[in-house]
């Protein structure tokens, strides 16, 4: 079992992501932040401190506020013990080669596009944990 957070300003697209990583029976426990900068304060705020980090970040990358993008620069500055540890998954609807590219340049385990199905979750989840 494992600890997720949602990163994406769509609050619907969570709710789902939710729900389908419930029914895979996958996740432990669940945050969600609706920007990148609202995610690195829960780094900064919550986890490592009163509560774990998660397992696997499921980010997208258009976001308002601060971007999936800037989120992993951000996050990769944060000294958090375990920190290397977190794999991060990009959940978005662009298929450029240019982001997947980028994304993998920040250490992104895996590059999702939208929308997203439960098999499509669950083999992304899988090829992490090997």
């Amino acid at each position: 079992m494992k600890n997720v957070l949602l990163v994406d300003d769509d609050s619907i697209f969570n709710f789902l992501n939710a729900k389908t990583l419930q029914s895979l029976g996958f996740v432990n426990d669940i945050h969600t932040a609706s920007n990148g900068k609202q995610a690195i304060d829960l780094f900064n705020d919550y986890f490592g401190r009163s509560k774990p980090l998660p397992d696997i970040i499921l980010l997208d990358l258009n976001m308002p506020i601060m971007d999936g993008f800037s989120f992993l620069e951000a996050f990769r500055r944060l000294d958090l013990p375990g920190k290397d540890k977190v794999k991060v998954v990009i959940v978005t609807s662009s298929g450029s080669p240019d982001d997947i590219k980028r994304a993998k340049d920040l250490g992104v385990s895996q590059y999702l596009t939208k929308p997203l199905d439960a098999e499509s979750l669950r083999k992304a989840l899988m090829m992490i944990e090997n």
